[in-house]
């Protein structure tokens, strides 16, 4: 009964992310955000994704839920390190590659955030805190390993194309591939070493210098 219940809680939230992703392919979402609503964005994304996984987690495993979700000590300093190497690499490697294709894309959401963040600027590490905690959370914590009980290494990228398909409101490729491609690098961080903190630390470090440069250049 309590998988039944857990899997009910993982629908719900599931439903709730991809439903605005359908609804912007038929209505227009394109809405003004403020500092008020940026804030209670962030709030709601921990609603629905890392509460969900809490929960998920108590009534699946039916045991310790930090370590079901993998947030382990061992190895965790090992593994953020070499995430963050790999987030750097990963990074330079997408900006010679947009360089060589001349590739140039305008994000409105992206643009109106840095607005906000530039008068706010403890926004700029609490956005990616946020974010990579509860996104991890999620596809990595409970997404990949649901799904690596049944296709193994196979999960990895199966849990990237859902996570992708979460960046697509804007309807551009670069939207898609790229959150495909650091998909794969955060599920191969999690499979690699059994710990969340490396794909958190993963996700956290390329949001932050995203919004950085954004905010140095923009």
């Amino acid at each position: 009964m309590k998988k039944i219940i857990a899997y009910l809680v993982l629908f719900f939230a599931l439903a709730i992310i991809y439903s605005s992703v359908v609804l912007s392919f038929f209505v227009n979402l394109d809405v003004e955000i403020s500092y008020y609503g940026l804030i209670s964005g962030l709030i709601l994304n921990f609603l629905i994704m890392f509460i969900p996984s809490i929960v998920f987690a108590y009534l699946y495993y039916e045991g310790n839920v930090l370590n079901n979700l993998y947030f382990r000590k061992e190895g965790a300093i090992k593994s953020v390190s070499i995430a963050i190497s790999a987030t750097l690499i990963f990074i330079f490697l997408q900006g010679i590659f947009l360089f060589i294709i001349g590739y140039k894309e305008s994000n409105p959401l992206a643009e109106k955030i840095v607005e906000i963040v530039k008068g706010n600027l403890f926004l700029l590490f609490l956005i990616p805190v946020i974010s990579s905690i509860s996104e991890e959370t999620f596809y990595r914590g409970i997404i990949q390993n649901l799904l690596q009980e049944k296709i193994g290494v196979y999960s990895i990228f199966l849990t990237s194309i859902i996570f992708a398909i979460a960046h697509i409101e804007y309807k551009t490729i670069f939207q898609f591939l790229m959150p495909f491609l650091f998909g794969i690098l955060l599920g191969f961080l999690m499979y690699k070493f059994k710990n969340i903190f490396a794909p958190i630390s993963a996700h956290f470090f390329y949001n932050f210098l995203s919004l950085f440069f954004s905010l140095l250049y923009g």
